[in-house]
C-alpha cells in the first residue's frame, strides 16, 4: 500500500468545545496512539485530508505523520478510524495507530471486481457485489491498494468467496469467515418474478385440492349419517 505524508501539529485542551474551535480554523482534531506509548492529540489541517481521501480507495490508510514540536521516530502511522458527521459528511475526529513494518496489522481493504461476468453479458443476469470490504492480517508492505477479482467467468447462480482469494494473494491472511460471498450473479428479475409466480400457483392448486377433498370426505360423512 502507497505511504502519504500528512502533517500535524500538536494541540491541547479537550472536550466539544475545544474540538468546535479546531474545526471551526478548519482543523480536525485527532489522536495517535499504539505501542504502549502515551496517547497524543493532534490536529490536522482539513483540507489536506480531504485531499487524501478523495484519491484513496479507503480510509484505512497508512500514513506518514510530521507533527511539529515532536520527534517521531515512528512516524508510520495507520488511519485506524474516521468519524463523520452523520448530517454534514464531514470529518469530525480521527484516531492514528503507530505502526511498524515489521509487525502484522488488521486493517480493511477495498474490494474491485474486474470484467463482466458472462451470466450478465450473455444472460441478462445481475452481478451483486455484496461485500465492498474484506479484512486481512499481515505487514504493512504487503498491503495491496485493493483486492482485485475476475468475475468475467460467473454464470448465473455462481459466486465468489473470501476463500477463493487466498490463491489470489498468498502472502495475506484473510480475516472474515472463508465462506463469506463477496460476489454473486442472481437470475434476472423477470425470471424471479416468473420462478415466484409458479410457486404461488402451485401452492393455489395444491390448497384448492385439499378444499375439495374436504367438501368430498364432507359429503360422504353427510350421506353415511
Amino acid at each position: 500500500m502507497k505511504r502519504i505524508q500528512l502533517k500535524a501539529r500538536l494541540r491541547s485542551g479537550s472536550g466539544k468545545k475545544s474540538a468546535h474551535a479546531l474545526r471551526k480554523a478548519e482543523e480536525i482534531p485527532a489522536v495517535l496512539y499504539g505501542h504502549k506509548k502515551d496517547a497524543v492529540s493532534l490536529a490536522i489541517p482539513e483540507h489536506d485530508f480531504w485531499q487524501i481521501l478523495h484519491h484513496a480507495t479507503t480510509e484505512h490508510l497508512i500514513l506518514e505523520l510530521a507533527v511539529d514540536g515532536m520527534s517521531m521516530d515512528d512516524a508510520l502511522v495507520l488511519v485506524r478510524d474516521v468519524q463523520h458527521h452523520p448530517v454534514t459528511g464531514d470529518v469530525v475526529h480521527i484516531d492514528f495507530q503507530r505502526i511498524s513494518l515489521q509487525e502484522q496489522i488488521k486493517v480493511g481493504i477495498p474490494v474491485t471486481l474486474n470484467g463482466v461476468p458472462r451470466g450478465v453479458k450473455e444472460f441478462g443476469g445481475i452481478l451483486d457485489h455484496s461485500v465492498r470490504e474484506v479484512a486481512v492480517n499481515t505487514t504493512p508492505a504487503q498491503i495491496p491498494e485493493s483486492v482485485e477479482i475476475d468475475v468475467s467467468e460467473l454464470l448465473i447462480g455462481q459466486s465468489v468467496h473470501v476463500s477463493d482469494l487466498v490463491a489470489l494473494y498468498p502472502g495475506i491472511e484473510f480475516v472474515d469467515d472463508a465462506q463469506m460471498t463477496i460476489a454473486h450473479v442472481s437470475p434476472p428479475k423477470k425470471l424471479e418474478v416468473a420462478a415466484e409466480g409458479a410457486e404461488g400457483a402451485e401452492g393455489e392448486a395444491a390448497a384448492a385440492e385439499g378444499a375439495e377433498e374436504g367438501e368430498g370426505a364432507a359429503e360422504a360423512g353427510g350421506e353415511e349419517a
